[in-house]
């Protein structure tokens, strides 16, 4: 399994981003420089940072330089995270260093500063906006005002003057988990930045996702969706911006076969594994025997055995584009979605499950994982009997263009599904003949969300059943009925009695059609229910043709199974001609008036 949280290590290939983004934050020209690394969640941004930081620290050599993490989510809530910011290094500039007259004095004046700088959060607001209220200037200042504007001042030149007094040339401050704070914490940070540390010693890397960075600004300043003005201000701030490139295929398959090899390694070898990333890459071949061989030609450095690596390359490498198109490439998505499969995997083992192919346990985990609604709904509807699914049948019939189900929204909406056709129907296909119950046993074993698959009261899931059954959705209810029909003789009868009761009140067509098939589907399974069905569907009324062909469908069938149906009630449902031409086509054919 692997840790959800950022790493020193490198899977992804940010190396050469370290080195040039290091000479970004130490050159001597630059500074005061604010640098942004961008991208969303689970991209990487913390685990760049935390490389360049290592980085800057082991190529300082005689240079004087000091680095800094500050967490601004950490003091989210708190009315001093605006001071917190300016604490933090002026306390990371004395750890190593033993501070002594005027030195030591500038920090305490510098300290009490920060105090006097958490009233003038107007004054940073109007500097920036350059939209001056001095109406809230007067009210909120009064006597304190000339120490604020007076500590301003000062506070610039005392800062700079320590950094000469304590010898550092270079102070490199990394901002992370910026995107998770309010919107007034942005800003608030960002002021801080822009105000008070314009020191040309000063460098700031700041992690977040430039989307919410800009809906901070619209909120605080009032710019709504004014996206110029939005920009506008964050690139006052940020003078080089860097988005962290998105992952290609090549990128996720170094990423999944490194994440695997690499947790097999000694702790001094992950260097080597980081050089050969570039051969990994550019390999044409087959990736899972490239990782084979490396790990083939480095044992010495392993902490299990090459076979036990090898299952485990073969268990994921060979299935990555399926996962590439699902996941998009997210690292921090990819390392859970491993960890999901790795558990599953492991429970193949240990619960015998011959029938579950590897291809298909990655490409069903990925539709649960990117498509939880679709995926929700199969789990909901798969016929108990044979573990198939209507719902992806009909999908399939769409691509080859054959007629889908009728009258079936659920259906139609997620055949509009950016991507969900394609990667249902790309291979390995997921259609209406695959067995999905021992996936679907593995998925309740590990999802994290909603409650598991099926666990539901008695009465909630009677409810349920007779809910879709009685709907106007004809594959829903379809499936509706297949699940009531495995249901124990209790369970089912309780959803033949409530469709019963609900029969003479239904007025749509297709509604009542279903719910003459779900009758007919649960009376097929339990034949004794049959006898209670006769006479509340002899007094409907047969005169739509969808009706009249449900009714007499079911009820041929519970003369075949021994239930008492007098001719008088059959011929109701055959007088109109148009049933009789209904009963001599295929079956096929005729479901496809079932909306008429």
């Amino acid at each position: 399994m692997w840790s959800d949280r950022e790493t020193y290590q490198d899977c992804l290939g940010y190396n050469t981003y370290v080195t040039v983004l290091a000479n970004v934050c130490t050159h001597k020209d630059l500074a005061p420089l604010t640098l942004g690394i961008f991208g969303p969640w689970g991209s990487g941004k913390t685990s760049l940072m935390q490389m360049l930081m290592k980085h800057i620290d082991a190529t300082k050599g005689e240079k004087k330089r000091s680095t800094l993490w500050f967490n601004a989510w950490m003091y989210e809530g708190r009315e001093e995270a605006q001071s917190a910011l300016v604490h933090a290094i002026l306390a990371n500039l004395q750890k190593d260093v033993t501070l002594a007259g005027e030195a030591k004095q500038l920090v305490e004046k510098l300290m009490k500063g920060t105090s006097v700088l958490k009233l003038g959060t107007f004054i940073m607001k109007s500097a920036i906006t350059m939209t001056p209220n001095l109406e809230e200037f007067a009210k909120c200042f009064k006597d304190e005002s000339e120490k604020v504007a007076h500590t301003m001042e000062s506070f610039e030149s005392d800062f700079k003057k320590l950094l000469e007094l304590v010898g550092i040339d270079r102070i490199v401050v990394f901002i992370d988990d910026l995107d998770r704070c309010s919107s007034s914490k942005v800003i608030e940070t960002f002021e801080t930045i822009k105000l008070f540390l314009n020191t040309p010693a000063c460098t700031f890397v700041i992690g977040a996702d430039a989307d919410k960075i800009q809906y901070a600004v619209g909120e605080v300043y009032k710019v709504g969706n004014d996206l110029k003005r939005q920009k506008d201000y964050l690139e006052k701030i940020v003078q080089i911006p860097f988005s962290i490139p998105a992952q290609d295929i090549r990128d996720i398959g170094c990423y999944v076969g490194m994440l695997i090899v690499g947790r097999h390694l000694n702790e001094h070898a992950w260097p080597k594994l980081s050089e050969a990333r570039p051969g990994f890459y550019n390999h044409a071949g087959n990736l899972a025997e490239v990782f084979s061989k490396w790990v083939a030609d480095n044992k010495m450095v392993l902490t299990a055995t090459q076979e036990s690596i090898d299952r485990e390359l073969l268990g994921v490498l060979p299935h990555v584009d399926t996962l590439a198109r699902g996941l998009r490439g997210n690292p921090r998505q990819i390392k859970r979605f491993l960890n999901i499969l790795s558990l599953r995997q492991q429970l193949v083992e240990a619960n015998k499950l011959a029938d579950v192919k590897a291809e298909l346990l990655v490409k069903f985990a990925v539709l649960e994982y990117v498509w939880g609604e679709f995926f929700n709904i199969i789990a909901e509807t798969v016929d108990p009997a044979s573990g198939t699914s209507e719902l992806l049948a009909q999908v399939a019939l769409s691509r080859d263009g054959k007629p889908v189900a009728e009258q079936s929204p659920t259906l139609t909406s997620f055949l509009g599904e950016p991507g969900l056709s394609d990667f249902l129907l790309s291979d390995p296909g997921l259609d209406g003949g695959t067995n999905l119950g021992p996936y679907l046993f593995l998925a309740q074993t590990s999802l994290s969300r909603g409650q598991p698959i099926g666990m539901v009261s008695v009465d909630e899931k009677t409810k349920q059943l007779v809910r879709t059954i009685e709907g106007s959705d004809s594959l829903m209810a379809r499936s509706a009925a297949k699940r009531a029909a495995a249901q124990e003789p209790a369970l089912a009868s309780a959803v033949v009695r409530q469709l019963l009761v609900d029969l003479p009140s239904a007025v749509d067509a297709t509604s009542i059609a279903n719910m003459l098939g779900g009758l007919s589907q649960i009376g097929a399974s339990h034949n004794e229910l049959f006898k209670t069905m006769v006479k509340p569907v002899a007094d409907i009324d047969g005169t739509k043709n969808a009706v009249a062909l449900a009714a007499l469908t079911l009820l041929q069938k519970a003369k075949e199974a021994g239930a008492d149906v007098p001719e008088t009630v059959t011929a109701k449902f055959t007088k109109a001609s148009s049933i009789a031409a209904a009963l001599g086509k295929p079956r096929s054919s005729s479901r496809k008036g079932g909306g008429q």
